[in-house]
């Protein structure tokens, strides 16, 4: 197993199911998808567990830092990457990451993204979105747990790029657009945030 994509799921079925149906067209015995339904009990995901490369674990809500370090842990594949629920991918993002892995084997692997809301491409991202790369299993971080919706992302995040400066972490960017990312949802978590009344 090369690869394993962790999904936190939370009440998005219509954006997962398009994100999941994207990921069986592009299914191959070097992937497995694991969507860890984060307190939904969303039973329609369900559904997907006819297509042998994709888990679908129901939990109690824990959050995303719990939930996306319960995927790393499971993950056979030599690298992890993270999707959000909510977010799509390019056709031919599996396949662009198998053949970087095989070429680079670096630590972390990193691509261009596509924000959706504002119509622009981001090229050498540096935002705290973890979804921007892909991560060798063995030497990455967890995230840590109990900071809060949206915080997560940055101590996991200042680890990679410490390890990256120090030369624990080699480092891959892909010139490439691969991920589509689904800014300021109505009804996100983030858009909760950022509307909600004084």
């Amino acid at each position: 197993m090369k690869l394993s994509l962790v999904i936190p799921y939370f009440e998005t079925y219509e954006l997962t199911d398009k994100l999941l149906m994207e990921l069986t067209i592009q299914q191959t015995d070097e992937l497995e998808v694991i969507v860890i339904d984060d307190g939904c009990n969303e039973k329609r995901l369900d559904d997907f567990t006819g297509f042998k490369h994709i888990q679908i674990i129901h939990q109690e809500n824990k959050g995303t830092a719990k939930t996306r370090n319960l995927g790393i842990d499971l993950a056979k594949g030599e690298y992890v990457g993270f999707i959000d629920c909510d977010d799509q991918i390019t056709m031919d993002y599996v396949e662009t990451l198998l053949n970087a892995i095989d070429t680079y084997g670096t630590d972390i692997i990193n691509f261009n993204w596509y924000d959706m809301t504002q119509h622009i491409e981001v090229r050498k991202p540096d935002n705290y979105a973890m979804w921007k790369a892909i991560y060798r299993k063995e030497t990455m971080p967890h995230f840590m747990e109990g900071l809060g919706y949206g915080h997560e992302d940055v101590p996991f995040q200042g680890e990679i790029e410490e390890g990256i400066r120090s030369g624990k972490y080699t480092i891959t960017y892909l010139d490439k657009l691969l991920y589509l990312y689904n800014s300021n949802r109505v009804g996100s978590l983030l858009w909760k945030k950022t509307h909600r009344e004084d």
